[in-house]
């Protein structure tokens, strides 16, 4: 890691974009979004832009966890609840090889997927909608990561505009606005730093990992002639280059398609095991030189080595995803489809995800209390190669009280240890499955069905279940 830094710290620095003024300080730097004039608001959300038409949302946890405190600051004013920015984000004296996170960060993550324009002050570039947006929580006592992602259809109260998508919030009033209408949809929450980013070094940024090791669950034949994309992909496992990447992530069937969002988490996974491989390390500064250069942000040398330690170093479950809670809905006032939310989910993926206190009384309780077996709703998917075991476990968790269960599709590629994917959030309800499927390993995702609250992925772990464990 030594010689690392140091290749870091010889770096020359990039070249200045074009009519890009050097950057003030960091307390003298006015909020970007801030001089730009806001447009009337204006927006047509299509269904299927929530879960598989944005390869941005890929781009950006990307992105996120590869740089870790790809943060700039913005402007004390956005929330009231911004802690002081002259509290050092990272303990520069601390006797290890890089610098340290000093306290948990939350960062607002925005995908723009029309292009950014980075030039401060700028009026030839208007806002755009936010096509993607993340939460990130970077907790330096836990080693861990946590990530919302915010479907951009999300119906919000924006201030002097009435209830619209959050994607909007954005294209009127940039980063400050959607940050404090976000802070106040998320009971609350301080939102710390920002970063902005869009689809221009996706191909880039995979490419310089190497490609990343993906499960392709079924052939994907994907062409953008805009950008020169044509990708044909076989199932299995294999490496995929950049523009590889890319068609996998932004492939979908037809307009209702949303299994996009799985492939776009799977790729944050590969990439986050990737980036913690140590063969990488010598690479990490190329990296942080080409992302400085194209996102939109006021970058610290000691912030990004703080988070790209976390990064590092975080648990091997420290990497938490969870979609908002919610369902698509609509009305007679409002017939495009919109993302409303599922307010007592929201209160349990905020406690349990981001530490976030609730009111006390019924909220907390509904919060911190596993969801009735007669209500939950789990899908059951086999991944052990046993036909018959579906059958097995269905018929033992009726057998406990389980009354809300169904069967998917089998997953493709056999797994030996079950999985209890979370899907929304309620990490007390998949703590009490464990002890039906003791072997069973619990994940933090949204990888499972998206109709479902839980989704057992059976693994080969299961077939002994009823020997060991149910006869007792």
């Amino acid at each position: 890691m030594l010689e690392v830094i140091e290749l870091y710290k010889n770096l020359p620095i990039p070249p200045q974009k074009p009519n890009k003024k050097s950057p003030p300080s960091k307390r003298d730097r006015p909020n970007r979004i801030s001089k730009i004039a806001i447009p009337p608001l204006s927006l047509t959300l299509r269904l299927a832009r929530l879960l598989s038409g944005s390869f941005t949302l890929v781009l950006i946890g990307t992105i996120s966890l590869t740089l870790g405190a790809i943060v700039a600051v913005f402007d004390a004013k956005v929330t009231d609840t911004v802690p002081d920015w002259r509290q050092p984000l990272v303990q520069t004296d601390s006797p290890l090889p890089s610098p340290r996170l000093s306290r948990t960060l939350n960062l607002l993550v925005l995908g723009i997927e029309g292009g950014i324009s980075p030039v401060t002050g700028s009026q030839s570039s208007l806002p755009k909608p936010a096509e993607t947006l993340w939460l990130m929580r970077f907790d330096p006592v836990q080693k861990a990561v946590s990530v919302l992602l915010i479907p951009p259809q999300t119906r919000v109260e924006i201030p002097d505009r009435g209830r619209n998508p959050i994607a909007s919030a954005h294209s009127i009033g940039g980063v400050t606005l959607t940050s404090q209408v976000l802070s106040q949809t998320l009971n609350a929450i301080p939102i710390d730093r920002y970063i902005r980013t869009d689809a221009a070094t996706f191909l880039r940024f995979i490419d310089l990992l190497g490609g990343v090791e993906l499960f392709v669950p079924e052939s994907i034949s994907y062409q953008d002639s805009t950008q020169g994309i044509a990708v044909n992909l076989q199932p299995g496992w294999q490496t995929l280059k950049g523009e590889e990447t890319l068609g996998f992530a932004r492939f979908q069937k037809n307009e209702a398609d949303r299994s996009g969002i799985h492939r776009q988490q799977m790729i944050l996974q590969s990439v986050g095991d990737r980036l913690a491989s140590p063969t990488l390390g010598s690479q990490l500064p190329r990296i942080v030189q080409l992302m400085h250069e194209y996102i939109d942000t006021n970058l610290t040398r000691e912030e990004l080595f703080g988070l790209v330690t976390l990064l590092q170093q975080r648990s091997p479950d420290g990497l938490k995803m969870v979609l908002l809670p919610g369902e698509f809905t609509t009305t007679r006032s409002v017939p495009t489809p919109y993302w409303n939310i599922d307010t007592t989910g929201r209160d349990r993926v905020m406690y349990h995800y981001f530490d976030q206190e609730l009111n006390p009384g019924t909220q907390r309780d509904r919060a911190i209390t596993p969801k009735s077996p007669k209500t939950l709703k789990i899908a059951l998917q086999n991944a052990s190669g046993n036909p018959l075991i579906l059958g097995q476990i269905l018929a033992e968790l009726k057998s406990r009280g389980y009354r809300n269960v169904y069967t998917i599709s089998d997953w493709p590629d056999p797994q030996r240890h079950t999985q209890i994917i979370i899907q929304t959030g309620d990490i007390p309800a998949a703590t009490t499955l464990q002890t039906i499927l003791p072997t069973a390993q619990i994940q933090s995702s949204s990888l499972g069905d998206l109709e479902s609250e839980i989704t057992l992925k059976i693994g080969e772990d299961a077939i002994n279940f009823k020997d060991l464990y149910w006869a007792k």
